[in-house]
C-alpha cells in the first residue's frame, strides 16, 4: 500500500508518492511458506498438535494466492502485447497526440493538440512511444487523442490544429 504525502528535501509541500518493492525478505513464496509448515509441524505442542483444517486452510489459501500471482502476471504480459500489437500497427496512421506541460505540482496539463502520421514506433522502454513524422518528440501512448484529426472534439480550445509533416 502506498505513502501519500511523504515531502522532499528540495520542497516540503510538494507531494510524492513511496511504494514498497517486493523483494526476498518481505514476500513469501511457496517454498518458504513449506518451510514455515514444516518448522511449525516440527515445534508443535505434542499434547496440543495443529488441527488439520486449520493446515488444509492455509495450503488452500497459499494456493489461491499463487494461482492469482500467476494469474496476474498472465495478465500484465497479454496486456503488454496487445499494447505493444496495437501500437505497431499504427505505424503510418494519422493522429492527433496531446502537447502537455508540467505545472507546479506535477501534474501535466493540456496545452494543445498536434495531428501527424506516426512515423516510428519504440518499444524499448517500460512503455511504448512513438514519432510523428517531422517531429523529434517521443509521445507516449497515453498522449493519443484519437485516430485521424480530432482536434475539434478536443474541446478545451488549446488545440492548435498545427499539422506536422
Amino acid at each position: 500500500m502506498p505513502v501519500n504525502n511523504v515531502s522532499g528535501t528540495d520542497n516540503p509541500y510538494a507531494g510524492s508518492v513511496y511504494v514498497p518493492q517486493s523483494n526476498s525478505k518481505n514476500t513469501l513464496t511457496i517454498t518458504s511458506y513449506i518451510q514455515l509448515l514444516a518448522t511449525q509441524l516440527q515445534n508443535q505442542d505434542m499434547t496440543n498438535p495443529m488441527d488439520n483444517s486449520d493446515m488444509m486452510n492455509q495450503m488452500t489459501q497459499m494456493a489461491m494466492v499463487q494461482a492469482l500471482s500467476s494469474m496476474t502476471e498472465t495478465m500484465t504480459a497479454t496486456s503488454a502485447m496487445s499494447t505493444t500489437t496495437y501500437v505497431a500497427g499504427m505505424v503510418g496512421k494519422e493522429v492527433t497526440v496531446a502537447i502537455t506541460e508540467e505545472n507546479a505540482s506535477g501534474i501535466e496539463i493540456l496545452t494543445g493538440s498536434k495531428v501527424g502520421v506516426i512515423e516510428s514506433v519504440n518499444l524499448t522502454g517500460s512503455t511504448p512511444t512513438f514519432r510523428i513524422k517531422g517531429d523529434s518528440t517521443d509521445h507516449p501512448l497515453s498522449h493519443l487523442l484519437g485516430i485521424g484529426d480530432v482536434t475539434s472534439s478536443v474541446g478545451d480550445g488549446n488545440s492548435s490544429g498545427e499539422e506536422v509533416k
